[in-house]
């Protein structure tokens, strides 16, 4: 399941994608920024709310309702290098352990 330029709503989970990702194997989800960046809380930055794109915490909770096996982060940031996006895959992980985040020569087995 594919799901970009999409943007969640606080404390809302979009029933609709949960549907359509329900047991999949893969939920390839667009979280191009950190939870403090998408709020604004992050060193004076402006919120990114409204831009239409979600974050890791978003993408981990709606694979984890629906039931997918795998989570795939990706849209990242062009503003972001390697070593950020790699810690974001990694507090990714903390709440979804099957997440990895998509890069250039990625290949999934299954």
């Amino acid at each position: 399941m594919y799901a970009t330029d999409t943007e969640h709503h606080e404390g809302k989970v979009d029933e609709n994608l949960v549907r359509i990702a329900e047991g999949a194997d893969v939920l390839i989800y667009d979280s191009q920024y950190m939870p403090e960046e998408y709020d604004g809380t992050a060193g004076g930055l402006s919120s990114k709310r409204g831009w239409g794109h979600s974050t890791y915490e978003e993408g981990a909770r709606i694979a984890r309702i629906a039931g997918v096996s795998r989570l795939v982060l990706f849209h990242h940031d062009p503003g972001h290098d390697d070593a950020f996006v790699r810690q974001k895959e990694l507090r990714a992980q903390a709440l979804f352990p099957d997440t990895v985040a998509a890069r250039e020569g990625l290949t999934l087995n299954f």
